[in-house]
């Protein structure tokens, strides 16, 4: 059985203004797998250090820390 274990939560916004809350996951034990969602669940995919993709293409930015 796989577990997965959040390491942190990316805050982001998509060009609309609207944030969201990035969770990566790594899958544990023992595997270098990372993965992403929303906090809700839904996928995204990371692009680069900058940006998420949702499933539906948009595009979300990664905010400078608070």
């Amino acid at each position: 059985m796989q577990v997965k274990r959040a390491l942190h939560t990316e805050v982001c916004q998509d060009s609309d203004g609207k944030r969201y809350k990035v969770v990566v996951w790594r899958e544990w034990p023992g595997l270098s797998l990372t993965s992403y969602t929303l906090e809700d669940g839904t996928p995204v995919h990371y692009e680069d250090e900058c940006y998420f993709a949702l499933p539906s293409g948009k595009m979300l930015t990664r905010c400078e820390d608070e």
